[in-house]
């Protein structure tokens, strides 16, 4: 926040005018301008950055550490409204966590103000929830005391000393905000503070009325502070966020787009799911997903064109791998799992019957299954079985399951296949050496041949035929990102490339026709998200589901 001098005479006199409460511009000529370029290519205002013991003070109330300066920080801009923008530098991990929080020598309404910024958080019931706790050896987040001066009043760190952990300490100034503030005006600065330290930023970015930054980040060429809004939040201006730069003289909890905002990095997603499971009904737009649940239950979600996402149903079972499913005619869609004895179990939907009972078609699985139908009444299962080696099982329209088939290849991840033809199916899987490897079957040889993609991926991939001349693979590469290659009839295969980063799991991919791929991800606060590739625009941004 710019929590500036003249900010405290707004609070004194009610004036909650943002725009009638800046500071002067300072002169930070003393600051070289090759540190200002590395603050704003981290995507920070550049104007009233302060020099301070062992760093920078930026936007009032964040500190950068030198080393902050020489690591380039990766993040993502997110848009909640078009003055709500969170810059999203990084996440806690090993979620559902709780958050211990300190509050160390400071007076009796700031020990309140803390409980109440803890209440709601707590009451959002998001996969991180906060404890207040006794000592500070216990804390992952430390309240205190700290006389920053007469101009700010708080000041969180901008990154943790422990990768995707919370950032602390959070710094009071109790010279400035007082011994008996209004405790519930600063719980909104506690809970704002509070933000920082699990790794929400400013709203930098839309110069509008309800926020005084500065609006000084240099856009220009930097992907990496586009803006993307995020789906259900509205395009426009909304006043009273949390995380906005100023602070002015009322309370302000959450509003309804900053709910949004925390259930987007920090939501239950119902399921416990490594990877979901994406197939369109053969012949429709009618998408269905899949994942495994926290109690090891089958989900199911599906989108209806003009209607929307379903909300979540439980399909029941006990699954021991993520699922895989496939449509293999226009009234039906097949979904498979491991089972309890490593078994492979399946039960199908039907439009006239709905879901059936689960089905045991024995087997013993390694992994995950994967499912694909290269012609209607046709289904083909791959898992990864005893010794790495892949397998298959086949069903046919009237002549219903044949018997388990190994293949000649050894991997180390679960499967994925695609179909170009009605008389052929490519199989892929993550090598021994890491590199993606393809078995193409066809039906004039009835024989598979194998051969190394290449590439380096960190995932099992997954795999999309769009039309009979083009196949796209995605996988999880280095560093949480995913990465895709292509093959076409006119190109053969083309360079890996990354696409995007902050995916936690291996991606699943549908497609309803040669125009677009849909993409499905675990995000990095384990929800799940969808992006989508169209032949018009390329790829869409993230959507949290």
């Amino acid at each position: 926040m710019k929590l500036l001098t003249k900010i405290l005479v707004c609070l004194t006199t009610g004036i909650v005018v943002l725009s009638s409460c800046k500071k002067d511009h300072p002169d930070d000529h003393k600051i070289p301008a090759a540190t200002i370029s590395r603050i704003n290519a981290l995507g920070f205002d550049t104007l009233n950055v302060t020099k301070v013991d062992g760093g920078y003070v930026v936007e009032g109330d964040i500190f950068l550490t030198e080393n902050d300066l020489e690591t380039r920080q990766g993040y993502t801009t997110l848009s909640i409204g078009e003055s709500d923008q969170y810059k999203f530098s990084y996440t806690l991990n090993a979620l559902p966590r709780e958050i211990n929080i300190s509050v160390s020598g400071l007076p009796a309404a700031y020990v309140t103000a803390t409980e109440i910024a803890i209440a709601r958080y707590n009451a959002l019931n998001l996969r991180v929830t906060f404890k207040k706790v006794t000592s500070s050896a216990n804390a992952d987040i430390e309240i205190r005391d700290n006389n920053l001066g007469n101009t700010t009043l708080a000041r969180t760190p901008a990154y943790p000393a422990v990768p995707r952990n919370p950032s602390s300490p959070v710094l009071l100034n109790v010279a400035a905000l007082g011994n008996s503030p209004d405790e519930n005006r600063l719980a909104t600065l506690i809970t704002h503070q509070i933000g920082h330290a699990i790794g929400l930023r400013h709203t930098t970015y839309a110069n509008n009325p309800y926020s005084c930054t500065y609006n000084q980040v240099d856009r220009a060429g930097n992907n990496q502070v586009e803006l993307i809004n995020i789906n259900g939040t509205p395009t426009t201006g909304a006043a009273y966020s949390w995380m906005l730069g100023c602070m002015d003289s009322g309370d302000h909890p959450f509003n309804p787009n900053d709910v949004v905002a925390l259930n987007y990095f920090y939501g239950n997603t119902p399921g416990d799911f490594a990877v979901p499971a994406a197939a369109y009904r053969r012949g429709t737009k009618e998408l269905h997903l899949f994942l495994r649940s926290k109690t090891n239950t089958l989900l199911e979600k599906t989108y209806i064109p003009g209607t929307g996402w379903s909300a979540w149903k439980d399909l029941g079972g006990t699954l021991t791998s993520d699922p895989g499913a496939a449509s293999k005619d226009e009234n039906s869609i097949d979904v498979f799992v491991r089972g309890t004895a490593n078994n492979l179990l399946y039960k199908t939907w039907t439009t006239t019957g709905g879901w059936s009972d689960w089905k045991n078609l024995g087997g013993n699985l390694t992994s995950a299954p994967a499912a694909e139908s290269r012609a209607p009444g046709l289904l083909n299962i791959f898992a990864k079985g005893a010794n790495n080696v892949l397998q298959t099982i086949y069903y046919g329209e009237g002549a219903g399951w044949l018997y388990w088939q190994n293949f000649n290849v050894t991997v180390i991840s679960a499967a994925s296949a695609t179909s170009r033809y009605p008389t052929s199916i490519e199989m892929y899987a993550r090598g021994e050496d890491n590199q993606l490897v393809q078995g193409v079957w066809t039906r004039e040889s009835d024989r598979t041949v194998w051969n190394s993609v290449g590439g380096y991926i960190t995932s099992a991939p997954s795999a999309v035929a769009r039309g009979f001349l083009t196949v796209d693979i995605f996988a999880l590469g280095v560093n949480h990102n995913l990465i895709t290659t292509n093959w076409s009839v006119t190109s053969a295969w083309k360079t890996w490339e990354s696409i995007g980063a902050n995916i936690y799991s291996a991606p699943a991919t549908a497609s309803a026709d040669s125009l677009s791929v849909d993409i499905f991800a675990k995000g990095p606060s384990d929800n799940l998200m969808q992006r989508t590739w169209t032949k018009a625009a390329g790829y869409g941004p993230w959507i949290n589901l």
